[in-house]
């Protein structure tokens, strides 16, 4: 009789945690930081390659010069950075720029060379 009862209060408690867990998870993911992580505003800019420097691991950094301001920007690049077609950029070339502020580095999501 008591193994039957230690049975089913240990199921009670396992399934109690599991909603307690659920329920952290949701107020996590809902809360402003990753909200924010996730629904970033994405940018483009217009402009010529100035320079690029990238290493092993695919990250670096690229300036661009924009048609619109005429202002140098540093985008930084990552792993996940995709480029259209599949190369990086020479020196000179026109590219578009797909990016978001991260705390104020301009983090490229994708690139495309025109």
């Amino acid at each position: 009789m008591d193994y039957k009862r230690n049975q089913k209060t240990g199921v009670s408690l396992m399934i109690i945690l599991a909603l307690v867990l659920v329920g952290i998870g949701g107020a996590v993911l809902s809360s402003p930081i990753v909200a924010n992580a996730r629904g970033a505003t994405i940018y483009v800019s217009l402009g010529k390659v100035v320079a690029i420097q990238t290493n092993v691991a695919r990250r670096g950094v690229m300036e661009v010069k924009s048609n619109r301001t005429g202002g140098v920007y540093k985008f930084y690049l990552g792993n996940r950075t995709a480029y259209y077609p599949h190369r990086y950029p020479y020196i000179g070339e026109t590219v578009k720029v797909h990016y978001y502020n991260d705390r104020g580095y301009l983090k490229a999501t994708s690139v495309e060379i025109q």
